[in-house]
C-alpha cells in the first residue's frame, strides 16, 4: 500500500465527483436501520474526568481568530498553560453539544456547535494532554455528550508522538486529533462517506482554529503524520476509524513555527510500533463497518497513509499571485466596526430546515463583505509554514447583493477584492445547479462554491491530497457559516450539485478545477417546517 499509487485517488476523485450516479447506483443504506450507529461516541469501562459545566457564556470577537494565526499579533496574550477551565472551555466551543430539538418535526434532534450532514457526527475530537490538573497526561477521547474526558491511555509518550507528527513538543500544551469515525456515516452513504467525513473534519478542524484564536492559543495544524501509530496510540479499530488532522497547541506568541522536525536517520511506523503498547478501549457499539459494501472506502483510507518519518517533510509550494491586475475588481469595504461574539455565533448557526427555502431578500454589501472576506485567511499548518493559505480557490454567484452588481465572481487571495467574470443574472443558473429540491439555491442572496485543482495537489502529496483539499474546503465552509451566522443568516453546504453544470457556470477548466463544495447563504423562512418543533438550547 502506498500513498503514492496516485491512480487510486484519481479513480475515488472521479467515482465520489464524476461519477456520483454509477456510485449510488451500487446501493445505499437507510436511517432507522436496525444496529443504526449512535450519534454520539460513548467509552465503557475507562476513567472519566468530568470537565467544568460553568463555561463562559461570551468569548470576544471573532474575527481575532484570523489576526491570532499570526504569532506575532498576540505576542504575550493569552494563556501559558492549559488549565482546568480553559481545556473546558476549548472542547465545548470546538465540538460541543448544543441543541436538541424534540416535537413531530424533530427529524434529527441532536445537534453540535459544528454542522454535520443529517447530524450524524462522524468526526471524533481526541486529545493528548501533559499533566494538566485534575487530568494526568495521558490520551483522551472528549465525551461531548457528557462534557467529559474519556481516558484512554495515560503516560506521557511525548517522544512517540513528536515522532510521529514530525515536530517538537517540548513547549506545546497538548494535541487535538479529529477522526473520521466512518461507519457513523458509511452506514447510510458507503462509500460516498469518505468525501463526507474529510469535509467534515474540515468544519471541526476550522472551528477549533476560531475557538483558540479567541482564546489566544497558538495553534499549527498537522495534515501529515504516521497514521498507524496515531491510531495504536490513540486505540481507535483498525479501518474502522482514521486520524485526519492533529492540532499542537502553543502558548501564544512562542516561537513554534509550522516546520517539520524530522529525526535522521528516518524512523519508520513499523519501528515505532514496537514501542507502543496495544489497547483496545471499548465504546458502546450496535453495529461494525460493513467492509464489503465499502471497499472503495477503505482502498483509499488505506493508500493514503504515510509510513516513514522521511515522508513528513512534504509541503505545497508557495502559492504563486494570481491576481490580474488588468481585470475589473471590486474592492472590499472598511471592516465592520462591531464586536461579533463567537459563543452568539456559534449558537446561532444553522444549515436552515430540511428544505431550505430562503426568503428572497437582499445582503448589504458591507455583510456580505464581512462574510466572505477572511474565508481564505492563512493560518499555521505543516503544509507551508505559519502563514499556509488554503489550497483552494473560492467562486461566488451573487443572486441578491444591494449594490453589487449579480454576476460571478472570484475572490482574489493575493489582493482580497473581487475579481469579475461576468456581471449577469445568474438565478435560474444557480438554482438548475443543485440536484434536489431540499436547497433552492434560486432565492438566496449568493452562493460560493470552493474549487482545488486535484492533478498539481496529488503530484505533491499522493491520494492524501483528496482528504487534505477536503478537509480545506470544509474549514472554509465553517468559517462562512459561522460569519453568516453572526449577521443572522443561514450557511447550507451541500454536495448534491450538477458538477459540469457548476464548471461551465464559474468558467472552469474541465476535469481539472473541481467544485468541492456548494455553500448557499441566505435568510431563513420564519417558521419553514419548523411548525411542530421546539429547539432546546444547551448551554452549560
Amino acid at each position: 500500500m502506498s500513498n503514492q499509487d496516485r491512480e487510486i485517488g484519481l479513480r475515488y476523485l472521479q467515482a465520489t465527483y464524476y461519477g456520483l450516479p454509477e456510485l449510488f447506483a451500487e446501493g445505499q443504506g437507510e436511517e432507522g436501520m436496525p444496529g443504526e450507529p449512535l450519534k454520539f461516541k460513548v467509552y465503557r469501562d475507562v476513567p472519566h474526568y468530568p470537565l467544568s459545566q460553568r463555561l463562559p457564556l461570551s468569548l470576544g470577537d471573532l474575527r481575532r481568530a484570523f489576526a491570532s494565526q499570526r504569532q506575532d499579533t498576540h505576542r504575550g496574550v493569552g494563556p501559558r498553560s492549559l488549565d482546568y477551565e480553559t481545556l473546558s472551555c476549548l472542547l465545548y466551543y470546538s465540538y460541543g453539544f448544543s441543541r436538541h430539538d424534540s416535537g413531530l418535526d424533530a427529524r434529527w434532534p441532536f445537534h453540535r456547535l459544528v454542522a454535520s450532514a443529517r447530524c450524524f457526527f462522524p468526526a471524533e475530537l481526541y486529545a493528548w494532554l501533559p499533566a494538566t490538573e485534575p487530568v494526568p497526561s495521558g490520551f483522551y477521547h472528549y465525551d461531548n455528550l457528557h462534557h467529559s474526558l474519556a481516558a484512554l491511555r495515560q503516560g506521557d509518550y511525548r517522544a512517540a508522538l513528536s515522532a510521529a507528527l514530525g515536530c517538537e513538543l517540548t513547549d506545546s500544551l497538548g494535541v487535538l486529533f479529529v477522526s473520521a469515525y466512518f461507519w457513523k456515516n458509511a452506514f447510510r452513504y458507503r462509500n460516498f462517506s469518505y468525501r463526507l467525513c474529510s469535509q467534515e473534519v474540515g468544519m471541526v478542524v476550522g472551528n477549533i482554529l476560531l475557538v483558540c484564536g479567541v482564546l489566544g492559543l497558538a495553534v499549527q495544524v498537522h495534515y501529515q503524520f504516521l497514521d498507524r501509530v496515531l491510531i495504536r496510540l490513540l486505540g481507535l479499530e483498525e479501518g474502522e476509524e482514521s486520524p485526519f488532522a492533529a492540532l499542537v497547541l502553543s502558548p501564544a506568541g512562542s516561537e513554534r513555527q509550522a516546520t517539520k522536525t524530522l529525526v535522521a536517520p528516518a524512523v519508520s511506523a513499523e519501528t515505532l510500533l514496537t514501542e507502543i503498547e496495544t489497547i483496545a478501549p471499548t465504546h458502546i457499539k450496535l453495529s461494525a463497518l460493513d467492509r464489503e459494501r465499502c471497499q472503495k472506502l477503505l482502498e483509499i483510507d488505506q493508500h493514503s497513509r504515510l509510513e516513514s518519518s522521511a515522508e513528513l517533510a512534504i509541503s505545497l509550494p508557495p502559492a504563486t499571485p494570481t491576481c490580474d491586475q488588468s481585470a475589473p475588481t471590486l474592492e472590499a469595504p472598511a471592516l465592520w466596526p462591531e464586536e461579533l461574539e463567537l459563543a452568539q455565533a456559534l449558537y446561532q448557526r444553522s444549515s436552515g430546515d430540511v428544505f431550505f427555502l430562503p426568503l428572497y431578500k437582499p445582503v448589504s454589501r458591507a455583510t456580505f463583505w464581512e462574510i466572505v472576506r477572511y474565508s481564505l485567511a492563512p493560518y499555521a499548518s505543516d503544509l507551508g509554514g505559519v502563514d499556509s493559505v488554503p489550497a483552494l480557490e473560492l467562486f461566488l454567484a451573487l443572486n441578491n447583493v444591494a449594490d453589487v452588481p449579480a454576476g460571478i465572481y472570484r475572490l482574489c487571495g493575493s489582493c482580497g477584492a473581487l475579481h469579475v467574470i461576468e456581471q449577469r443574472a445568474v438565478a435560474s443558473q444557480i438554482q438548475a445547479i443543485h440536484s434536489t429540491p431540499a436547497v433552492n439555491c434560486g432565492s438566496a442572496p449568493f452562493v460560493v462554491y470552493p474549487v482545488a485543482n486535484y492533478g498539481a495537489l496529488s503530484a505533491v502529496l499522493g491520494n492524501r491530497a483528496y482528504r487534505i483539499m477536503n478537509m480545506e474546503c470544509g474549514l472554509v465552509a465553517q468559517r462562512l457559516s459561522v460569519l453568516s451566522a453572526a449577521f443572522g443568516l443561514v450557511a447550507r453546504c451541500s454536495d448534491s450539485y450538477h458538477l459540469d453544470r457548476c464548471a461551465q457556470l464559474l468558467h472552469l477548466r474541465e476535469r481539472v478545477e473541481t467544485p468541492l463544495f456548494l455553500v448557499a447563504i441566505g435568510y431563513e423562512r420564519p417558521g419553514a417546517g419548523a411548525g411542530a418543533r421546539y429547539r432546546h438550547s444547551i448551554r452549560l
